[in-house]
């Protein structure tokens, strides 16, 4: 068979494995019933106010969610769906990555390999900035891949435009910038190019696409970047060798356990480093599985904040094994795949194994009963149709804004914030004290004290919010119709 030949059938198999993981995923949203997350409701309600920036994050995913809700309603599955795509589509820019650095077998690998990992089957659920993330990132790394092959002009555009997009999707970005960066140092073939026009241009269209963010950041005190810097390197604490550990066993499960026992097998050979493709996607990868894993050792960390980085890792590992391991390469696919069917059908299992689920056994409580004390505070609503919802919890009034909805309308939100100190987003436009007037519905997980009641004209509890998710997990809410409000500096 033909060289050409050969790719063609590759690229079917990588075609083929990526959507066929994607449509697999599309059935489990569309037949499993995965509850909604508190960030997807949260970022659901930033798309209906639009802006070029938020408190915690750049705009992209919320400006796709406001495209997307709004030709195809806002259910959890045209929520959840979003992720599905763009993990999918960084998937096959894997595949691009690894057909031009090695070739298209390990392309096709790469990527299969990729839509198996046990995290990246987790996000593809949940509509996260990580969702947009991976695919600029994918997509940046394989502009770039073209752009130096040749020093093309657009393929230096391109690679602009994907990381000026990432960059609109999460500050993450930046670390790609950093490994690239050392690649481009490391080869004496592509130092010239550090000069190159080409080289600037591309990157002044990143900047131009990210330009939005930045005149709303400019514009808003940088809120997001000290929110950012608050939760990384503001935080006053010595390390932690046990926060480490915890990650990094975290890290072996969301990469898959025989596709992280290989790691130390390749990672640190000389030969492969000496490898120009191979160095350049470590180094594309290793600035920021470096920079969280030094967080978790100062602080913590969450799994999914150095995701990025397994895009360069998976290609690297799947150009060694198919080399050295083949057989291990398709027995961690399997095994990851495995592991990602089990999160995914976890309750279908556990009924058939007889596990009585409980706030212990299940890995998705946190996200359960609030669906169904929304329909509950609907009801509430109904008896006062103009009251807005009003929390001192940033996950109760993306929830419940959610879940709530009466004949698909969410309620106007508003936050207590007698702090004045900026925590979420809804502190930025919604606080009480720039919407005083009117009544309130405030929603609280304790019985509210004089602190809160001795602020409003007048305030009685209206109803009480109960579910018993499991036998040892029970969401009470309690619901106060307020109005009058005086200020947060009343007696």
């Amino acid at each position: 068979m033909s060289g050409a030949g050969d790719r063609v059938v590759w690229l079917r198999l990588a075609w083929w494995g990526v959507w066929g993981l994607a449509l697999y995923r599309l059935a489990v949203l569309l037949w499993g019933d995965i509850p909604l997350d508190v960030e997807e409701a949260y970022y659901l309600d930033w798309a209906r106010h639009l802006e070029a920036g938020y408190f915690s994050k750049p705009p992209l995913l919320t400006w796709v969610l406001a495209a997307v809700t709004g030709l195809l309603g806002d259910g959890p599955v045209v929520i959840k769906s979003v992720a599905v795509f763009f993990h999918a589509v960084a998937a096959l820019f894997v595949y691009g990555i690894g057909a031009r650095l090695f070739d298209a077998r390990t392309g096709a690998w790469a990527a299969i390999t990729f839509q198996s990992l046990p995290l990246v089957g987790v996000l593809s659920l949940f509509a996260s900035t990580d969702a947009p993330l991976m695919c600029f990132w994918a997509g940046t790394l394989y502009g770039f891949v073209r752009a130096v092959e040749r020093d093309a002009l657009r393929w230096w555009l391109f690679t602009g435009a994907m990381a000026g997009l990432g960059l609109l999707s999460k500050y993450t970005m930046g670390a790609l910038a950093v490994g690239l960066a050392l690649a481009l140092v490391a080869d004496a073939r592509w130092r010239s190019l550090v000069a190159s026009p080409r080289l600037w241009a591309g990157l002044g269209v990143a900047v131009l696409v990210w330009s939005p963010n930045l005149w709303w950041l400019a514009t808003h005190d940088w809120v997001t970047v000290d929110h950012t810097r608050h939760i990384t390197v503001a935080i006053p604490r010595a390390g932690d060798w046990g926060n480490l550990g915890e990650y990094l066993l975290g890290q072996v499960g969301a990469f898959g356990p025989l596709l992280a026992l290989s790691l130390p097998l390749w990672i640190g050979r000389p030969a492969l480093w000496r490898e120009p493709a191979a160095r350049l996607l470590l180094f594309a990868s290793l600035p920021l599985f470096g920079l969280v894993s030094y967080q978790a050792w100062r602080h913590e960390a969450n799994l999914n904040w150095a995701a990025p980085a397994y895009i360069g890792l998976t290609l690297v590992a799947v150009h060694w094994l198919l080399a050295h391991a083949r057989r291990w390469l398709f027995a961690a696919i399997g095994v990851n795949l495995m592991l990602v069917a089990g999160l995914y059908h976890y309750h279908a299992l556990a009924d058939a194994l007889g596990v009585q689920l409980t706030r212990k056994t299940d890995p998705y409580f946190k996200r359960l009963g609030w669906r169904e004390l929304g329909i509950q505070l609907a009801d509430v609503r109904r008896r006062y149709p103009r009251a807005a919802l009003l929390s001192d919890s940033r996950k109760l009034l993306a929830l419940l804004g959610y879940h709530s909805r009466l004949n698909g309308r969410p309620p106007v939100l508003r936050s207590w914030n007698p702090s004045g100190r900026w925590r979420h987003q809804y502190d930025l436009y919604d606080d009480i004290a720039d919407h005083a007037d009117g009544e309130f519905l405030f929603v609280s997980r304790q019985a509210l004290d004089d602190n809160v009641l001795s602020r409003f004209a007048q305030g009685e509890l209206v109803a009480i919010l109960r579910v018993r998710v499991y036998p040892d997990l029970v969401r009470r809410l309690y619901v106060y119709r307020l109005t009058g409000f005086r200020g947060y500096a009343s007696p």
